[in-house]
């Protein structure tokens, strides 16, 4: 049965904006070109639900572990104790993946960690540097086979990825899998630039949402959710 998982945190509306929570077994695509905010997202998401009690597996290609504590600080978003008591399980892929000769074989030895799998919540970003460079139809059969499996568990799924890092028809084989797909964009409003976050599909929603919610980042303070819509 479907639930909904909070991300309430203090002073920050993206729970509200998003319907009241992430229903369970949601699998999320967040898109977006580089520097619109796609980790900032998961990273918000992510503290989210660790303050609401949901455990969380973070898999970064691009973070160490020292760089995403320090990134997650300077956000506000603590994160050390809840590394410590075990609830985020943060798996840094960066040197592996910098490592492997073959990429082809590492979807498959990742798929097959179950310790990844474990938590309620399990988020990839991102996601293109782990498919192998050209993706075939059993592989990535067995990728989507593994999100379904997951959401039928009701584990929720995000995954970030820039559309020009990755086939365009590998692409639309993942977003036609994703319950929620979430499209951000850097646009011009008020003569300032504005991130948005347009929610291009959202299959299980449980509450009202918002469709386009911009927003802002600052230092301290971590994601902040703009009052004036972009359009």
């Amino acid at each position: 049965m479907t639930s909904l998982l909070k991300i309430q945190i203090p002073n920050d509306e993206l729970h509200r904006r998003l319907g009241g929570g992430i229903p369970s077994g949601s699998i999320i695509l967040i898109e977006g070109d580089r520097g619109t905010g796609k980790s900032i997202f998961s990273q918000r998401l992510t503290y989210g639900f660790l303050k609401n009690g949901i455990s969380v597996s973070y898999v970064s290609t691009q973070l160490t572990t020292p760089e995403f504590i320090n990134q997650m600080e300077s956000l506000g978003y603590s994160v050390i104790s809840y590394l410590i008591k075990r609830k985020l399980f943060f798996v840094s892929l960066y040197p592996l993946l910098s490592a492997v000769s073959k990429r082809e074989r590492f979807l498959t030895r990742f798929l097959s960690e179950e310790r990844l799998w474990e938590k309620d919540v399990v988020v990839i970003d991102s996601l293109p540097p782990i498919l192998p460079p050209k993706i075939g139809e059993n592989e990535l059969r067995q990728f989507i086979e593994h999100l379904k499996k997951l959401s039928a568990l009701n584990k929720v799924v995000i995954m970030t990825v820039s559309p020009n890092s990755i086939d365009s028809e590998t692409l639309s084989v993942i977003e036609e899998v994703s319950t929620m797909v979430i499209r951000l964009q850097v646009k011009v409003f008020g003569g300032d630039l504005k991130n948005s976050a347009t929610i291009i599909k959202y299959n299980n929603a449980m509450g009202i949402f918002q469709k386009i919610i911009p927003f802002r980042v600052e230092p301290k303070a971590g994601f902040i959710v703009e009052i004036a819509a972009v359009v």
